[in-house]
């Protein structure tokens, strides 16, 4: 067998040892997104999704997680605050029902 050709098989066998290697571990993280093990992962997305955007001053939040419910407790600025930061937490994966239990502290004029 010359020396291309069995840089090409090797590069072949590599590439589809690769795919495969990836290809198990997304399965894997499949299984790890629908085990009991998401409830700290999905209080850490909801904590990081709303106090890594600059439209939120929330104060004193408090994400609880119960099964598939998220409770958020603190204080916003405004109204629209608080049902922008439910509306976000809705359509996050993992998420079928949010408790907003936010606080407007000013008055909107």
């Amino acid at each position: 067998m010359s020396r291309f050709k069995l840089s090409v098989v090797v590069t072949l066998f590599s590439c589809l040892f690769l795919l495969a290697c990836a290809t198990q571990v997304s399965a894997n993280t499949h299984v790890l997104t629908t085990s009991t093990s998401a409830q700290p992962r999905l209080q850490q997305v909801a904590l990081k999704k709303l106090t890594n955007n600059r439209n939120f001053k929330i104060e004193n939040l408090q994400v609880i997680v119960n099964g598939d419910t998220i409770e958020l407790l603190g204080s916003t600025e405004t109204g629209f605050q608080r049902a922008l930061a439910q509306k976000f937490l809705e359509h996050s994966q993992g998420v079928r029902h949010v408790k907003n239990n936010l606080k407007v502290s000013k008055l909107e004029s």
